[in-house]
């Protein structure tokens, strides 16, 4: 039990990239997901060199990442993974797959039974890091809202000068109107 415990955690994150050792399965295994059963060492064999596959063709780089192992009962693994994928495509982008694998020994701890479930293709993430230039560009944002009681009507805008569709000169036009009229009303 342990020796495939530990061969698992050590072959799962490069099952992209390298066969995994095949010692600890039963010949007879079966393999189940949510679409598919294979049978036999031999189809689940081929289910890895099909990933391996597909994955060099479709993708610049792609592993895996193990987020927990245990072992709920004496003749059981569970495992939750995430799978990363980088597509080959001519925009930034990335993939993600995240699930659990189940896998039922028997009692000479050779695996008979190996179950795909709870797969979730690109789940929402918790935190988005920001790159930097959108985190200044953030920090550089006001972030209060844009006042708007000083707004001039589109109309007026559309024929006034250049320098009145600016914000500020509108704003600093204003107040030397309402200053004047005050100094109109006091003299």
């Amino acid at each position: 039990m342990g020796y495939a415990i530990r061969t698992l955690r050590e072959e799962l994150p490069d099952v992209f990239s390298k066969e995994p050792s095949f010692d600890i399965y039963r010949d007879d295994i079966v393999f189940k997901d949510p679409l598919n059963k294979f049978e036999g060492i031999d189809n689940y064999r081929r289910i890895f060199w099909a990933l391996r596959f597909t994955g060099r063709i479709f993708f610049k780089a792609l592993w895996v990442d193990i987020v927990s192992i245990w072992q709920p009962a004496e003749n059981l693994i569970m495992i939750r993974w995430i799978a990363h994928g980088i597509p080959r495509v001519p925009w930034e982008s990335h993939g993600r797959f995240d699930g659990a694998s189940e896998y039922k020994l028997d009692k000479n701890g050779k695996i008979h039974e190996h179950k795909v479930h709870n797969v979730a293709m690109n789940p929402p993430t918790k935190f988005k890091v920001l790159p930097v230039h959108e985190l200044i560009r953030s920090l550089g944002c006001p972030s209060t809202p844009k006042p708007t009681y000083f707004e001039i009507s589109s109309q007026s805008l559309s024929v006034a000068p250049c320098y009145l569709r600016l914000a500020w000169a509108r704003c600093y036009l204003q107040l030397c109107h309402m200053l004047s009229l005050a100094n109109l009303g006091e003299g």
